[in-house]
């Protein structure tokens, strides 16, 4: 198995995705962020010293679906951000209906060689991989909220032998720890962007029904 598209969080939920007309299913793996952002906000001059401030911002999957909500014109509240077939689409469900495709919004910049132990039966489909490598994925609102993470990923996928149909159930979870540096306008009232360096994890996780060797 080569180095897989990025990435995804804490909790792992679950979503299935059956197309009754191709007769196939898709992988479709929720998306969680798990970030910290450090920006200035404050820098004033008290006679002979200058004052500055850092405010420190978590920045969640709900922050994210607010920022996409606002930039879409939706409610997304209590709306699900997955990641459909690893990262072809990425959507924002409310239980098993798709309110909108957000694909637009996130830059996967690739991936390297991974490092890896696997157990593959080509010919049944049955897989048991564990690798790492690095790669970066950006979240952009295109309304000046601008989160770039880049890192290294971990990825646990495994697929059981394939049925009489060329079907096989697989489960895939990749987890990326990294850093960046972009821009954050929900740090002052002002909503003005600003710079911001950030850390923390995104997690994509899930379980689905594929054809026989799709990864």
């Amino acid at each position: 198995m080569n180095a897989r598209k990025f990435v995804v969080f804490v909790g792992i939920c679950t979503l299935w995705l059956l197309f009754a007309n191709t007769g196939h299913s898709e992988l479709v793996q929720t998306v969680n962020f798990h970030l910290v952002a450090h920006v200035t906000t404050q820098i004033s001059q008290n006679g002979d010293t200058r004052v500055v401030r850092m405010k420190t911002v978590r920045i969640t999957t709900k922050d994210i679906l607010g920022m996409l909500g606002k930039v879409t014109t939706n409610d997304f509240s209590g709306a699900t951000l997955v990641s459909v077939h690893r990262g072809e689409a990425f959507q924002v469900w409310r239980g098993t209906t798709v309110l909108a495709d957000v694909s637009k919004y996130f830059i996967d910049e690739g991936a390297s060689q991974d490092v890896i132990d696997q157990d593959f039966n080509s010919t049944t489909g049955k897989d048991n991989y564990h690798g790492f490598w690095l790669s970066s994925l950006t979240f952009d609102d295109q309304n000046g909220n601008r989160l770039p993470l880049s890192g290294m990923i971990e990825e646990r996928y495994t697929a059981k032998t394939a049925d009489s149909q060329g079907m096989q159930q697989v489960s895939d979870v990749e987890t990326l720890n990294g850093t960046g540096s972009g821009t954050l306008t929900t740090a002052n009232a002002d909503q003005q962007q600003q710079f911001t360096l950030l850390n923390g994890t995104l997690i994509r996780s899930g379980k689905g029904v594929v054809p026989l060797n799709t990864f």
